[in-house]
């Protein structure tokens, strides 16, 4: 069996401190999205 993709990414930036840190600031923006949007369809309702 194939590796998982999760797995993959995580050798990846395990291995590779700028590619980590760009990594978190993507998921913290992508958190900052989806709170957006979560909070627009509570108040649609």
């Amino acid at each position: 069996m194939g590796k998982s993709v999760k797995s993959k990414i995580a050798r990846k930036l395990a291995g590779n401190t700028d590619l980590n840190k760009k990594a978190l600031q993507v998921k913290k923006s992508w958190d900052e999205v989806s709170s957006i949007i979560n909070s627009g369809k509570k108040s649609v309702k």
